[in-house]
């Protein structure tokens, strides 16, 4: 790999070039104008061949020379390493790899108790036979003829809520959780019974919803666990 190229991936990306002209300054509050160089002496080598990266309208991107650092254009490098590169121009996001976002439920921003659920990484609390998880929510203490439930916040912005949801195994009987929108009155979005000992896989379209309420009726258990839970925008499941 080349050493332009190697500057590009080894943390110079303070600013992407997307077309000729444009140029985003990233860590900065707002877009700064700045003085650069177009260089016409900067030559490229992908894998060691000649590199010459082009606008869709076959025009030459130069690399530009700013603040002694060299910058190269991330879309044209992008198709040529096999890397998909989008452009969102609406909320200004260059999207890397594929058009996706994971946004992990593990702290209170995105979260509400509603009864006896706590969101934490504590491992023994999130602990299976099977699976550790790395965040989730999980009872406060054992369960016993009790309501456990919470609400999650992904205020419109996601498409897809993704978890783990594992009852353990000295539950007595079967439980039924709804997932619903808005509060305990909303529409059923998903109904889950889980049987003692399993772990079930869910995957949920959300698209428009501001707040979803998980609950369930406890007759008695050690442990009741959504691991893992995640809001997404891709719209593929994985």
């Amino acid at each position: 790999m080349s050493r332009s190229i190697r500057v590009f991936f080894a943390g110079f990306l303070c600013c992407i070039l997307l077309t000729a002209g444009m140029m985003a300054v990233i860590g900065e509050p707002a877009d700064t104008e700045v003085k650069a160089i177009l260089s016409n002496t900067i030559k490229m080598k992908l894998f060691g061949n000649d590199f010459a990266p082009k606008n869709d309208d076959g025009t030459y991107l130069k690399p530009l020379i700013y603040n002694g650092r060299t910058y190269l254009p991330v879309k044209p490098l992008g198709d040529a390493l096999g890397i998909a590169v989008e452009w969102d121009g609406v909320n200004k996001i260059v999207w890397l790899g594929g058009k996706t976002q994971i946004v992990p439920i593990d702290d209170t921003s995105m979260y509400e108790d509603y009864s006896r659920t706590i969101v934490t990484t504590d491992t023994d609390k999130l602990t299976t036979a099977d699976t550790t998880y790395k965040w989730g929510i999980a009872n406060i203490s054992p369960l016993n003829s009790v309501y456990y439930g919470c609400y999650l916040k992904p205020e419109g912005k996601y498409k897809r809520f993704t978890a783990s949801i594992f009852l353990s195994e000295d539950t007595k009987k079967e439980l039924t959780m709804d997932i619903r929108k808005d509060n305990k009155q909303g529409v059923v979005l998903k109904s889950l019974q889980l049987k003692p000992g399993e772990t079930v896989e869910i995957d949920i379209d959300i698209s428009g919803v501001d707040t979803l309420f998980i609950f369930s009726q406890v007759g008695s258990t050690q442990k009741l666990i959504i691991g893992e839970p995640a809001f997404r925008n891709d719209t593929t499941p994985q």
